[in-house]
């Protein structure tokens, strides 16, 4: 909860106790509560800025190094990456990358992985790797009497490992207990048949960045992970575990020539490689998007996204400013204002090689929807055009920079900063002075980048509203569409006829062979069109979410609905099953309510075949037999014009006799 201000804090005690009246008797023992001192407390000296002074050190091998003293602080933290990560696995090999940053931490100069992390832990440090889409990352925080001992610990993890075979083995369980891969039951096998990667639509950062994927989307994890060799592990670390690619970063309480010299002989004996950069390239779509979405959440989820493209380190900077003011300025306005519109609006940044994009996510009540809205707006305009009035952009730069410079006066926080934003050496040379940066920051440079990243052509807007409907009310309204639609089907298909008209009848024999081959058929032709609406919805999803409107979103996912469900009920019907005989026409039942006519002008052949006369027909496609006619023959009834049928009944020669007579020639 937001504290009052000091200024009014003595005040705000004394009304309070006014307003409360007499004591109650249970306190009365208590002492009579002294005058409050309404003098305001002397500011706190200022902090030093934690961001100055960063050196940046080339070892002889071509390790970047950053060091930051840091006078008094209690922890020393180290810290060493590359910039590459999971984006660099090939097909086939997800998780190498990941796998490489667990191996790292495995045995190692004849010591077990027990004994290597339990060096770090045993005198009270924290140490980790984390694998990103775009770098790796791993870090060791230690008291400062270790600090020396942290870079050297650090740069046996990161140096050449044998990758031998048991010890990979050993280290791939604990990689696949921690992303959840398993082998496939025969239930994901058959769904993975029905996944065509070529019929999927682009990912958000393919469609909004154009960064082209480099793997399937939905890639069998653990048999890749499975598929990783020793060779793969001693490639990956080659190829991207250059020291002329890393970067290691040193803050805290240490002497800057015994560090140096310990990074030097440690770090600074990797043998030198040539670095290898993982390409990527993006392009801008030149468009925005807008997608209005519901749901049975009670308030409004609020997101807006705005891309950049291939930022330089200042618009970085930039961005991270940007964040911070809004953040504030949207906090002060929608959270702790009178009118208290949502919980929290929070910008982000987030980076991808490249590309990058700062969001707002935020959640509100459905009443405050326009004020909120409003205030957002409003704030992006002011920042646009640079409008803000300078004392109070003055003001809310200085609250940004006194809270920056209060969270990073710790060594832990401040390497934080190469793990989340500078850890690209193709961007970021020199580890940056954040807080100056702020500081010179102008209100006009605010609007220049301002004016670019928050164009709408830049912009992904996502809103989702509460359902005005009960989810019950939208199950019925989706059972009410089903059944309606079949009552539709059934009055257009059924062709009504007098009973009394039918001269015969003759169900339709289907041998347990075909039977059984047909079903599949039928499930795969219905999980054909099943893929196939899918393909239809995601391909139209995002001009759907376009419209505003609840009605017409759900009529066009309505009428997409039916169409499916149409075209699988004249699947379902294509199969023959019963044979109909009236005096004028022979009728072809389906097993649904479809049913076709044929005159005797309508038939060119009705005729006894075996095996070789149907199946091997080059038309056996168009027209599915009901039965083979190896031992037994079967009526063959070829029309003029669509599908013939090939089929047996109870009775076939009477079947046949019954044909003969009513088409005027015998059935032989």
């Amino acid at each position: 909860m937001e504290h009052p201000r000091a200024r009014v804090l003595a005040a705000s005690l004394l009304c309070g106790l006014c307003m409360l009246g007499p004591i109650p008797a249970h306190a009365a023992v208590q002492q009579e509560p002294a005058a409050a001192d309404t003098t305001l407390p002397e500011p706190p000296a200022t902090l030093a800025n934690p961001f100055a002074d960063f050196e940046t050190i080339r070892l002889s091998n071509g390790v970047k190094v950053w060091f930051k003293p840091l006078p008094g602080v209690p922890n020393v933290s180290v810290s060493a990456g590359v910039a590459v990560g999971s984006d660099a696995d090939p097909p086939g090999k997800e998780q190498l990358a990941h796998f490489t940053e667990h191996m790292l931490f495995s045995d190692h100069d004849g010591r077990t992985e027990q004994e290597i992390k339990d060096a770090v832990e045993r005198i009270g440090g924290r140490r980790n790797g984390f694998t990103f889409v775009d770098h790796t990352w791993y870090y060791v925080t230690i008291g400062r009497e270790h600090g020396l001992f942290a870079i050297e610990w650090l740069a046996g993890i990161m140096s050449p490992h044998e990758m031998d075979q048991l010890v990979v083995e050993r280290g791939r369980q604990p990689v696949e207990n921690e992303i959840g891969a398993r082998e496939r039951d025969v239930f994901d096998h058959i769904g993975a048949l029905f996944e065509f990667p070529w019929l999927a639509p682009p990912g958000f950062w393919e469609r909004e960045f154009g960064i082209e994927p480099r793997r399937d989307p939905n890639p069998y994890v653990w048999r890749s992970l499975h598929s990783i060799t020793p060779e793969d592990l001693r490639g990956f670390y080659d190829r991207y575990y250059a020291p002329g690619g890393m970067t290691v970063t040193i803050v805290g309480d240490l002497d800057r020539d015994e560090a140096l010299a310990v990074a030097e002989r440690t770090f600074g004996t990797f043998p030198q490689r040539e670095v290898n950069r993982l390409e990527i390239t993006t392009e801008d779509p030149g468009r925005g998007t807008d997608e209005y979405h519901w749901s049975i959440f009670p308030t409004i989820q609020y997101s807006s996204t705005h891309k950049l493209f291939e930022p330089t380190a200042d618009e970085l900077l930039t961005a991270l400013f940007v964040r911070d003011l809004l953040n504030r300025r949207l906090g002060q306005r929608l959270r702790y204002g009178e009118r208290k519109a949502v919980y929290g609006a929070s910008f982000g940044l987030v980076q991808r090689g490249p590309a990058a994009y700062l969001r707002l996510g935020t959640r509100i009540d459905e009443e405050d929807y326009d004020f909120a809205r409003g205030i957002i707006d409003e704030e992006i305009a002011w920042l646009r055009s640079g409008s803000h009035d300078a004392a109070e952009f003055e003001a809310d730069r200085a609250a940004v920079i006194e809270r920056l410079r209060a969270s990073n006066q710790t060594s832990a926080a401040l390497n934080n900063w190469t793990q989340s934003y500078f850890y690209d050496p193709a961007v970021f040379e020199d580890f940056p002075d954040v807080l100056s940066f702020y500081q010179d920051l102008t209100q006009a440079q605010v609007a220049s980048f301002a004016e670019q990243v928050f164009d709408e052509s830049r912009r992904i807007l996502s809103v989702t509203r509460p359902d005005p409907f009960d989810p019950a009310v939208t199950v019925v309204a989706v059972l009410a569409l089903i059944w309606g639609t079949i009552l539709l089907m059934g009055r257009w298909l059924t062709r009504p006829v007098e009973m009394r008209e039918i001269r015969y009848i003759a169900r339709l024999r289907l041998s347990s062979v075909l039977l059984a081959a047909y079903t599949l058929g039928l499930a795969a032709s219905l999980a054909a069109l099943l893929i196939a609406s899918d393909v239809v919805m995601s391909r139209a999803g995002p001009w759907i979410d376009s419209i505003d409107s609840y009605p017409v979103q759900n009529a066009a996912t309505g009428v997409i609905g039916f169409v499916v469900l149409v075209l699988a009920l004249l699947i379902y019907s294509a199969a023959p099953r019963k044979l109909l005989l009236f005096s004028d026409h022979v009728r072809i039942k389906s097993r649904a309510w479809r049913s076709r006519i044929l005159h005797a002008e309508d038939i060119d052949e009705i005729s006894i075949r075996r095996f070789p006369g149907v199946w091997l027909h080059p038309r056996i496609l168009r027209s599915p037999p009901q039965v083979f006619g190896l031992f037994k023959p079967g009526i063959y009834l070829k029309p003029r014009k669509g599908r013939s049928y090939f089929f047996r009944a109870r009775d076939t020669g009477e079947l046949a006799e019954v044909l003969g007579e009513w088409w005027g020639s015998p059935v032989q």
